[in-house]
């Protein structure tokens, strides 16, 4: 079997490399100016037009900040900076949405009952204030859908665990599409609320047990609306359809 030429990596690729190794060990910092566009060029022996299409990149992956007149400058990189792409993607595949609420229905009944063990007086408070702010926005009509995330976050923070946290973020908002779809499902904002309820109660109480079943009957509740709304949709697709109607 033949084996394939390997082409030559691209001196953009390669400026991209070294900026992002340079971030990562520190020696450049959010808030650094990177060197006039003729001096960073002649340092990495690359033409301007290279290096150009690199601080693109990296402008796009948010590493820098180009500012036009006022040079380049690092940018802090932030959670949902490196997290975008992902839950984009997640967000439109309905699949990976039923898959991605599997995965809730284990790490958030975990949550639930590690809060229901870890949680300080603060947290409590913290928790209660994403509720008391849910029920202030349902009453003027509104969905709720930031203090859905709130609260799930809160729980999160409960644990006193950054992975947790951090898992929370990639969950909260690959979900952001089909939470809005089923808030506006009638009635749902007022039910949702009340199963957080009943999730702050048992974790107010300091019942790990009770906190996790809670939890994962709230999540079995998102499946079974996102079920109904995909079923929904597709009779409405084949009521659409103009080859079926006699």
């Amino acid at each position: 079997m033949p084996f394939v030429p390997l082409s030559k990596t691209r001196l953009f690729e390669g400026v991209v490399e070294q900026i992002q190794e340079e971030i990562r060990k520190g020696v450049l910092k959010p808030g650094d100016k990177l060197p006039s566009e003729r001096e960073l060029a002649e340092m990495l022996n690359v033409s301007r037009n290279s290096l150009r299409e690199a601080l693109r990149t990296l402008e796009i992956m948010n590493y820098v900040e180009i500012k036009p007149g006022e040079g380049v400058y690092i940018k802090k990189i932030r959670m949902d900076d490196l997290l975008a792409p992902v839950t984009s993607a997640i967000s439109m595949d309905k699949g990976m949405i039923m898959d991605l609420l599997d995965v809730r229905d284990v790490i958030e009944a975990e949550m639930a009952q590690r809060a229901a063990i870890f949680a300080t007086p603060e947290d409590i408070a913290r928790i209660g204030k994403s509720l008391e702010a849910a029920k202030a926005a349902i009453e003027s009509g509104e969905s709720g859908l930031e203090e859905d995330s709130d609260f799930h976050m809160a729980i999160a923070q409960a644990t006193h665990n950054t992975a947790f946290v951090m898992l929370m973020n990639i969950i909260k908002d690959s979900l952001t599409l089909s939470r809005e779809a089923t808030l506006q499902i009638k009635g749902q904002p007022l039910r949702t609320l009340k199963d957080h309820e009943k999730v702050f109660e048992a974790i107010q109480k300091k019942d790990p047990k009770m906190a996790r079943e809670l939890m994962q009957e709230h999540i079995l509740n998102a499946k079974e609306n996102i079920v109904r709304l995909s079923n929904n949709s597709q009779k409405v697709d084949r009521i659409a359809e103009p080859d079926e109607i006699e």
